[in-house]
């Protein structure tokens, strides 16, 4: 896999050229309330449709709720779906709906990972445990339940200690009492997490050092991948602790940053082999913390990243590398359509290669 920088051409607007005769259906899910965001909003997903209306002969958008609607979209045979979250979730009776194993079923084409990668985006310990066997660094972890340990010398890990959902996103679950430093915060944090959210969760070792979001495209016809790593510096707490929770990030007060030699190509190194052991594709994005000595180390996976323009981690990165790269190339700076017309570029390059020559 080769490692390319940040060439402002990989993003560059296709809306100037004739349109493509391709069917993309864009399917998106009201995620409100929902543990699980994916790319956000049902506006949020919409932008998609607009951003591909430009490029594409035939784009059409879905809000799916029911099997019903998605066995509508499979019906008409789209070239490609558009995922803009993971599943259907389980209803009326009805089980969960992984739309990637949903539509690989039935033969037809989708953005990003499949079921099976996926899982590691959902199940966080699960990633963490996969890529501590491949010798990939993350922080000590165990997973709890109330009631688990009596006391603290029980505790498999010393204070102090992140404590998180095991299966959500976006900063749900994450407040200014995630970091705990005593046993009685400790059981008190554990017992919310496990009434709302009805599962075991992750406590960690907490990594003291700086914190990184890493954007990732993946381009497996040209096996190329560019990897974009930005700092962020989230401001401190009531607690004087930075912890990027739901409330936190619908601020949108934290601070992105590039970063430089020799940390950024450490972090890409890292999240490189991440991504490769966990078989993601397309994109995706890498969430990494230093620990005490200053190295990175993997904390989760985001294989649907949130899009929303002026907030989401993934299209910030790729405009902020996009844009200085620009600068430097006299290229045009590219927009939040732009990357969402790359995400479906990527996914059919991949689904219909060109024949080689």
């Amino acid at each position: 896999m080769k490692l390319i920088g940040t060439d402002a051409q990989e993003l560059t607007s296709i809306a100037c050229d004739p349109k493509i005769d391709r069917y993309i259906a864009v399917v998106a899910t009201n995620t409100e309330g929902n543990k699980e965001t994916g790319f956000g909003s049902v506006d949020t997903c919409k932008a998609f449709y607009e951003a591909l209306m430009e490029s594409y002969q035939r784009v059409t958008f879905h809000e799916v709720s029911t099997k019903a609607s998605l066995d509508l979209v499979a019906g008409e045979r789209p070239d490609l779906v558009v995922l803009c979250s993971k599943y259907l979730p389980a209803m009326g009776g009805f089980p969960k709906i992984w739309f990637s194993e949903y539509f690989a079923a039935h033969g037809i084409a989708f953005t990003g990972s499949d079921r099976e990668t996926l899982e590691f985006d959902s199940n966080k310990s699960k990633a963490k445990t996969v890529l501590l066997n491949h010798g990939i660094a993350t922080a000590k972890f165990f997973l709890a339940h109330p009631e688990q340990f009596q006391s603290e010398d029980h505790l498999p890990l010393p204070f102090p200690l992140f404590i998180k959902p095991l299966d959500a996103a976006n900063g749900n679950g994450i407040d200014e009492n995630s970091i705990v430093r005593d046993f009685e915060n400790y059981q008190q944090k554990v017992a919310e997490l496990f009434l709302a959210f009805g599962t075991k969760v992750l406590v960690e070792e907490l990594l003291p050092g700086r914190e990184f979001t890493v954007a990732v495209w993946d381009n497996k016809n040209e096996a190329t991948r560019m990897v974009m790593p930005l700092e962020i510096i989230s401001p401190e707490n009531c607690k004087g602790d930075r912890t990027l929770g739901c409330a936190a990030k619908k601020k949108n007060e934290e601070i992105l940053e590039l970063v430089e030699e020799p940390l950024l190509s450490e972090i890409r190194q890292l999240v490189g082999k991440a991504f490769s052991i966990l078989g993601a594709q397309d994109f995706g994005r890498i969430d990494v913390k230093l620990n005490a000595l200053g190295q990175p180390y993997f904390i989760e996976a985001n294989l649907v990243p949130g899009m929303t323009p002026d907030s989401s981690y993934f299209p910030r990165a790729c405009i902020l590398y996009n844009t200085k790269s620009g600068m430097q190339n006299d290229m045009p700076a590219i927009t939040h359509f732009d990357v969402a017309r790359k995400i479906v570029e990527l996914a059919l390059n991949r689904a219909y290669p060109m024949p080689a020559v």
